[in-house]
């Protein structure tokens, strides 16, 4: 979304009144455009001393109905787009005499939910990583973060049914859009989620959850595991 990162960047240099800040397009997915904006960043900044891997996408169809394409996008999107960025920037954090990872998963990269396999699937696999990350860099100064949000008011619902990212729809539109106005007007607003972030990053924590729905989701996962799994997969959307 080249129009919505300018967004972002002229918000961000207005709110801390600099022109410091630069935006860099690419696409997550390939490995050699991880490393021409590594090489841009190198060219225009000192250095480079954290990495927040936030790309991702969402899919909506049963395990049987999503195809394979369909489970190689969402995996390399949401997946190995964070094995890349981690294992570029990986050799330039270790120079520096402190610096952070910090890998966005979900609740869902926590508990099961059904109609979202290709999607739990890479938030599973991005949690996995991140906490052997953890474990192989503990005696480093660099700090792995494990980021688990919510249910967060963004236009990923939006994205994913304009990107064809939902199988099997019979809604009417009139319904859909009612429901995707709901997500992005019910969520924890992204101004919110990322003080979160923010504070949970600068007392390096190991994980962190984004919202009382995401604190709720891990205790009682960990309490009643079962329990709670079967009740959430049991509610409706």
């Amino acid at each position: 979304d080249e129009d919505g990162l300018a967004e972002t960047l002229r918000l961000v240099c207005a709110e801390r009144h600099t022109s410091a800040h630069t935006a860099h397009l690419l696409d997550v997915s390939r490995l050699e455009d991880w490393r021409s904006v590594i090489q841009d960043i190198q060219a225009e900044h000192a250095h480079l001393d954290g990495l927040i891997n936030n790309a991702g996408i969402s899919f909506l169809g049963t395990v049987e109905d999503t195809t394979y394409d369909h489970f190689s996008t969402v995996m390399s999107v949401n997946f190995m787009a964070v094995v890349y960025g981690t294992k570029e920037v990986l050799p330039l954090l270790k120079t520096r005499p402190e610096a952070f990872i910090a890998n966005v998963s979900s609740v869902f990269g926590v508990y099961p939910m059904k109609k979202h396999g290709a999607y739990c699937a890479s938030k599973y696999a991005v949690s996995g990583f991140t906490g052997v990350l953890q474990q192989e860099l503990k005696s480093t100064a660099i700090t792995v973060s494990s980021i688990h949000p919510g249910h967060i008011a963004t236009n990923v619902a939006r994205n994913a049914l304009e990107a064809g990212n939902m199988v099997g729809d019979t809604l009417p539109k009139a319904h859909q859009d009612y429901l995707l106005k709901a997500f992005e007007t019910n969520g924890l607003p992204p101004r919110e989620a990322a003080k979160i972030i923010l504070a949970g990053l600068a007392k390096k924590r190991r994980q962190i959850f984004v919202g009382k729905d995401a604190e709720r989701a891990d205790w009682q996962s960990r309490l009643l595991p079962q329990r709670f799994v079967d009740q959430i997969n049991d509610e409706p959307p």
